[in-house]
């Protein structure tokens, strides 16, 4: 084991649990990538393939769960078709127009502005919309808790 190898591991992937709150920085995926890479450079022998398929599968999991968090969390809180798919819309062009504070305004907005296409009142949006913040945290504290699962069991493997 390579001391250097080790420390830019941990390096890679503290960068990623950072990334799970800085838009842009691919947060899961970046820690998945790290720990693969560390497994390449040790020639496998402490992770393994089977390893290697639990973190791809979390690594998964994280996607889905960072991508639906917002959308789910306006279901939630009773928002029609065009709430969710307000939802998913804004919190894609949040990200790529108005990163980083549109990580949480493209989803609000666009949870309240399907919602009263929709036919909603102001209030009922309003309270949908903040369902899909609340959705939104909720995924990123999964992805937290999950961030910091993938280290500690990487440095267990290792160590």
């Amino acid at each position: 084991m390579s001391t250097g190898a080790v420390i830019l591991a941990v390096i890679v992937i503290l960068i990623g649990i950072a990334g799970i709150f800085i838009p842009y920085v691919p947060g899961i995926p970046l820690i998945f990538i790290a720990i693969l890479a560390y497994g390449w450079y040790e020639g496998f022998h402490q992770i393994t393939a089977y390893y290697i398929g639990a973190m791809a599968a979390l690594t998964v999991l994280a996607l889905l769960v960072d991508y639906l968090s917002a959308t789910m969390g306006a279901k939630h809180f009773g928002s029609s078709k065009y709430g969710i798919y307000g939802a998913l819309l804004g919190t894609l062009l949040g990200i790529i127009i108005f990163a980083p504070i549109g990580i949480f305004v493209g989803p609000f907005l666009g949870a309240m502005i399907g919602e009263m296409l929709a036919g909603k009142d102001a209030n009922s949006a309003m309270k949908i919309s903040l369902g899909t913040i609340a959705g939104l945290f909720t995924g990123i504290a999964f992805n937290l808790v999950l961030g910091l699962v993938m280290l500690i069991s990487f440095l267990i493997v290792i160590f």
